[in-house]
């Protein structure tokens, strides 16, 4: 085995590994939620996952009462199907025997389940973030394994409200800024499109989002994205084949098949548009009505109209740009909601990389700073 030496004195690495260009690999889904986190520099990174990772678990502990029903739940099985081989070995057992057993299985059982607890606490803690680096420059992803546990948006929120009261002043040393991410998808329009849709029926709720017409097919229609066109794709090829294997029987049954497609498309076509005068009258008509019904609910104390911004950074990527996005966020809330980019009451957050783009809506994003916890320990 050949080893190479590096820059920082007395470390080797194997020459065939080439640990410095891997990057770890992600399971990009819906589900997967987590939070960005940069130092300071690059050899603060490791302490700067420790105070984070110790800072959440202190504060915000995990719900030990689920990974305790799903341990309890797979030994009830394996009792089951033990007790079930037991029984058709020993079917004669005497009586006196058994008493005198069932008093020490017990104290066995309840220092077992004591053990039990103590493990589930321990692993619960040890696998319930994943810190994962080199992913994106200079940033390290810390995803979330439970799904049972807090929003990032939630958590972050509530750590810029404990900086704020100085309560936790000077806990984070070597962390310069936190970025929730609540959701994550690949970075492109379509999955873009599936992932948002539910993160706005929630938050804003007097939304064009809310109706019922509003689907994911209607967005990408408007956004002129094609659709997935494998099917298509398969029948061509089946088709292929079934004119070569049956000759000119097959070439008749095709004419005769073109034709009564032709025929069918023509009629759909007419009443289509037909259908699309109709529905252009009457969708008019109910837009304007539930503009406004949602404007006289949508208003603060104030009279205001609830604000949202766009927080949009992107890191060497084109697929997904800012004006796409916003064209998105514009069909989906409508009017009823005003724009206001200094002090928001809800931030949209899109973060879009290479391999990923994560979403998250914040609240409060004004008193976050941009999410720079670093300038918490700049003020006296």
């Amino acid at each position: 085995m050949e080893y190479k030496k590096t820059k920082r004195p007395n470390q080797y690495v194997f020459e065939g590994s080439k640990h410095n260009s891997k990057r770890q690999k992600i399971n990009v889904n819906a589900q997967c939620k987590g939070i960005l986190m940069s130092a300071l520099s690059n050899r603060r990174t490791n302490a700067g996952i420790k105070e984070l990772l110790n800072f959440i678990n202190l504060n915000f502990p995990a719900n030990n009462n689920d990974v305790i029903k799903k341990i309890e739940a797979t030994d009830e099985v394996n009792k089951k199907v033990n007790g079930e081989a037991n029984n058709e070995v020993n079917v004669e057992v005497n009586v006196e025997v058994n008493g005198e057993e069932n008093g020490e299985e017990n104290k066995i059982s309840t220092i077992e389940k004591e053990l039990k607890d103590e493990i589930c606490k321990a692993n619960s803690e040890h696998n319930r973030f994943v810190p994962l680096r080199n992913i994106i420059k200079n940033f390290t992803f810390i995803k979330f394994n439970n799904d049972n546990d807090l929003n990032p948006s939630d958590i972050i929120n509530k750590t810029f409200m404990l900086a704020t009261n100085k309560k936790e002043k000077y806990f984070f040393r070597n962390i310069c800024k936190i970025i929730p991410l609540d959701t994550i998808c690949k970075p492109h329009l379509s999955p873009f499109i599936k992932t948002l849709l539910p993160l706005m029926r929630k938050h804003f709720t007097d939304g064009k989002c809310m109706e019922d017409t509003f689907t994911v097919n209607y967005l990408l229609k408007i956004m002129n994205v094609p659709d997935e066109k494998t099917d298509e794709k398969n029948d061509e090829k089946n088709e292929g084949k079934n004119d070569e294997k049956n000759g000119e029987k097959s070439e008749e049954k095709n004419e005769g098949k073109n034709d009564e497609k032709n025929e069918g498309k023509n009629d759909e076509k007419n009443e289509g548009k037909n259908d699309e005068k109709n529905e252009g009258k009457s969708g008019e008509k109910s837009e304007e009505k539930s503009e406004e019904k949602s404007g006289e609910k949508n208003e603060d104390s104030s009279g205001n109209k609830k604000s949202w911004a766009l927080i949009y950074k992107c890191c060497n990527t084109k697929t997904l740009t800012k004006r796409d996005v916003l064209k998105v966020l514009d069909n989906c809330i409508g009017n009823n909601y005003s724009v206001n980019l200094t002090k928001p009451d809800m931030a949209i957050i899109v973060y879009v990389t290479e391999i990923m783009c994560g979403i998250s809506i914040v609240k409060d994003y004004a008193s976050t700073r941009k999410f720079n916890i670093g300038s918490f320990n700049d003020d006296s």
